[in-house]
Formats: structure tokens, C-alpha cells, sequence
């Protein structure tokens, strides 16, 4: 009896011990009551570092490129393209093309499945400081070659973590670019109940023309689009008489012909190679890149299947893609309608009025330079870029009795997803924001209680101009 006494009073005496020394790792922070929830800036492609052989003596950065293989990419192009001026050879150039563009992204190939092949890795570590306002956000980066809904699964395990650091329930959610589609994988996943708000900025949470064209092997290189794409560029980057300066410059080159001879010469290349460049190049890399395939538009994708993945596609691969692209890009008026059923304030912020990357067939599509606007705000009704609507044009869905074209007749918002929730920026380059983006972004968090629409605030309707040299937000004229 002593001794069954003695063990029982033993295994009690370890058990104290043992959930003594677990404790301190077990408890959570305190409640934090400071009525800021937390917000995860969730960023744009290329967040994270990539190496190949991390943490060894060989290791090197993938991604992005360091200056050093941009440099040596173009010396390894220098003779060829003398070769190619003097006797046309255009064999030689296309094999150096190929063998630079494979020594610079070749690493970033993934599996056939589309799961990262062993040697390339990010170093992401989770936050250790507690500090949370609405100036300080919690950077979510990750590997933009991932599946989106894996990428999912570590947002998850990166709320739980600020959540118990912050000593918060829920955290708010700022998206930039390719970040949206991590955030819409991560609400298909895993709802809504972790999140207090969302912004979507410049997302392409349905896709980009400029992906679904290139896995198609659509491309054209035009003039005009060269040409408009210099002059927005310097528009909306380059303010005031420097920028005055550049735009007479530009204007004049256009006019003696510059940008023709351009396009002329690049597409003689583009016929000479195109095939080469996308079999021996671009669709090796690129075809189990999953982080890309979410960006392929719904008209293009099941024709970028065919041209990227050939008659015998990876099963795997495909059912990885089909499920983001079918569950979550197509669904998501689903998704986003849901959040507001559930009492998420949202706000989706579309740029609008800069010439979309020349490279493509798309290239009349209204866009922020990289993102098309009818993408980014979930199916706007957009004009071509530079055009504006037939004269008479109605309002595509009058459901709602609100008006929602825009002032310059470029836009119609009432075929939006969320068109009571979505803000349009009229000469917004692609994620290139200012002290008055960040003025929109603090009025909504400090007063994401409730659900906020275009009319919440006089300041900000629907229709906004970027004023880059004053650094606001204003409303279109």
C-alpha cells in the first residue's frame, strides 16, 4: 500500500512538473483591448527571397535575380546580337537567349506536380513583436511558385500566430497584387471568422490578360500600346515639369518613328523565335508554376492547358490547378458576397487609365499597367483603354438603383462582384501608392465596424483621380 502510495504521489509530483515547465510555452498572450485588431500586410509576387542550396556554402538567391545575372545575361547577348545585325543568324541568338533566360529563372522550375523541388527554399520566420497599429502591419511573405492554396494553409498557421502574439481574436487583411489571390485561397480554406476586414489592392482575383495570353503563346508587340505604355508610365510616376519634359520627349520619338522601328525589329524576333523561346524556355519554367496559373483569366485557361501542359499533363498538377482556378477564381462573387453576408467589411481597390503591358494581344484592355480593371475589381464593364463608351450607354445592372458609371464614360461598375464596395483609381500604376492611398486605407480600418460602402464617405466615392504630385486621393471630376 506505502508503495503504491509512494508511485501515485511520484507520478503526480512529475505530472506538476512537467505542466510547470509547459506552461510558460502554452499560454497566450494577454487580452489586448487597445481596439486595433492587426493587420497582415499579405504581399505582392516575389515577397519572399528564393534560394537554391540555403544555409550550405553553395547557397544562392533564385529569386529575385541579383544584378550581377541581369548583367551577365545581357554580356551573354552582346555578340549574338552583333551576329544577328551583321548576317541575320537567327539561330545563335535564340539558342543564347535560351541558355540566358534558363541560367537566370531556370532554378525557378518546379516538380511536374507542382510542389517545389527540394533545393529551393524561402526563409520566412514567423513575427516576434507584439507592437500592432495602424501604422505597423505584419508582412505575410511567401513563394510566389506555390500552390495558392498550400500558400492558404501557412496564412492560417501566420493569423493564428499574430492573433496569439497581438493577444487579439482577429486580424485585418491588406492584400497587394498576387497577395488577393492568397487571401481569396485563404477564405475559400478557411472562411471569414479570423478576419475582422480585407482591402484588395490592384488584385488579380480574376486573373491577368498578360498570363493567360502568354500560356497561350499569344504575343504581339504594337506601337501604339509601346508608345502609350512609355507615356502613362511617366504620367503617373514621373509629377510635375520633369515629367512635362520626358512626356515632349517621348512624343517626339513617337513622331520620327522610334517606337515603330521598335516594334518592327522585336517582331521580327517574336516571329523568328517565338516557338523556340516558349518550348525551350518559358514553358519548361513556367508550365508547374501553380502561383502563375492563378492568374490565367477563365477565357484563356483551358486553352493554356493545352498549349503549356501538351496531350499528357501531370494529374496532379491539373487538379491542383483546376481546384483554384474553378473553386475560388470562379467563385469569387461567391466568396466576396459571402464575406459581406457574414458582416465583413470589404473594399476593393481598382486602378484604371494606364496602358496595359505591351507584349500581348491584349494590349487594348484598360488596366493598371499590369493588372487589367475588369480583373481587378471582379468584373467591372470596361472600356478599351483610351476609348470610352458608345454615346446613349446604359447601366449594364439596374438592380440596385444607384449610379455606377464613371464620370469620364469608361466604366461600369454595377457588374462588379461588389459593386457597392469596390473604389476605382483613375492613373494608379500597379500597386505604386502615396500618402493618400494610405489616407483611404486608415478612414476604412477606423471605421471597419460595420460594413462600408462607396458612400460611406463623401471624400471617397466610387470614381477616385490619383493626384500624384499632391499625394491624395480625389474624387473624379
Amino acid at each position: 500500500m506505502k508503495k503504491l502510495m509512494k508511485a501515485s504521489v511520484s507520478i503526480l509530483l512529475v505530472l506538476t512538473m512537467v505542466f510547470a515547465l509547459a506552461a510558460p510555452s502554452l499560454a497566450t498572450a494577454d487580452k489586448c483591448n487597445c481596439g486595433e485588431d492587426p493587420i497582415i500586410y499579405v504581399a505582392a509576387l516575389g515577397s519572399a527571397t528564393l534560394y537554391k542550396d540555403a544555409d550550405t556554402e553553395n547557397e544562392k538567391v533564385v529569386f529575385r535575380p541579383e544584378t550581377g545575372d541581369y548583367v551577365k545575361l545581357i554580356g551573354s547577348l552582346i555578340f549574338p546580337i552583333v551576329r544577328l545585325v551583321i548576317d541575320g543568324n537567327y539561330d545563335a541568338f535564340g539558342d543564347s537567349l535560351v541558355d540566358g533566360v534558363l541560367g537566370v529563372f531556370g532554378s525557378l522550375a518546379n516538380a511536374e506536380n507542382g510542389d517545389s523541388t527540394p533545393d529551393i527554399t524561402t526563409k520566412e520566420e514567423p513575427p516576434t513583436d507584439p507592437t500592432h497599429s495602424l501604422e505597423h502591419s505584419y508582412y505575410f511573405g511567401y513563394d510566389f511558385r506555390a500552390d495558392p492554396l498550400v500558400v492558404a494553409d501557412d496564412l492560417n498557421e501566420y493569423v493564428e500566430h499574430v492573433k496569439e502574439l497581438t493577444g487579439h481574436d482577429q486580424v485585418r487583411f491588406r492584400a497587394s497584387s498576387m497577395g488577393g489571390v492568397m487571401a481569396m485561397a485563404y477564405f475559400y480554406k478557411y472562411g471569414s471568422e479570423d478576419v475582422k476586414s480585407v482591402i484588395f489592392q490592384n488584385c488579380p482575383i480574376k486573373g491577368t490578360a498578360v498570363a493567360g495570353a502568354l500560356f497561350c503563346g499569344e504575343v504581339e508587340i504594337n506601337p501604339v500600346a509601346l508608345y502609350r505604355y512609355a507615356s502613362t508610365a511617366i504620367t503617373t510616376m514621373v509629377p510635375g515639369a520633369g515629367g512635362d519634359i520626358l512626356q515632349v520627349l517621348v512624343k517626339t520619338l513617337n513622331f520620327v518613328g522610334l517606337f515603330k522601328g521598335l516594334t518592327d525589329f522585336a517582331g521580327g524576333l517574336v516571329d523568328k523565335l517565338v516557338d523556340k523561346v516558349f518550348a525551350d524556355a518559358l514553358i519548361p519554367v513556367f508550365k508547374s508554376n501553380c502561383g502563375i496559373w492563378a492568374f490565367v483569366p477563365d477565357e484563356y485557361y483551358e486553352n493554356a492547358k493545352k498549349f503549356m501542359l501538351g496531350d499528357k499533363p501531370n494529374a496532379e498538377l491539373v487538379a491542383r490547378i483546376d481546384e483554384y482556378h474553378y473553386n475560388v477564381q470562379q467563385k469569387a462573387d461567391v466568396i466576396l458576397n459571402g464575406l459581406i453576408a457574414k458582416g465583413v467589411p470589404v473594399m476593393i481597390v481598382s486602378a484604371t487609365n494606364v496602358q496595359r503591358t505591351p507584349l500581348v494581344t491584349a494590349w487594348k484592355n484598360d488596366s493598371d499597367g499590369t493588372v487589367d480593371t475588369k480583373y481587378s475589381s471582379v468584373g467591372a464593364t470596361v472600356a478599351d483603354h483610351a476609348e470610352t463608351f458608345a454615346d446613349g450607354y446604359k447601366q449594364a445592372n439596374t438592380a440596385c438603383g444607384h449610379n455606377h458609371i464613371s464620370p469620364d464614360n469608361r466604366i461600369d461598375a454595377s457588374t462588379c462582384a461588389l459593386p457597392e464596395q469596390t473604389w476605382f483609381v483613375k492613373d494608379m500604376m500597379h500597386c505604386t501608392t502615396h500618402d493618400g492611398h494610405g489616407a483611404l486605407y486608415r478612414w476604412f480600418w477606423e471605421n471597419d465596424d460595420s460594413i462600408l460602402t462607396i458612400y460611406s464617405n463623401p471624400a471617397y466615392p466610387q470614381y477616385l483621380q490619383n493626384d500624384i504630385e499632391n499625394q491624395k486621393l480625389v474624387p473624379q471630376a
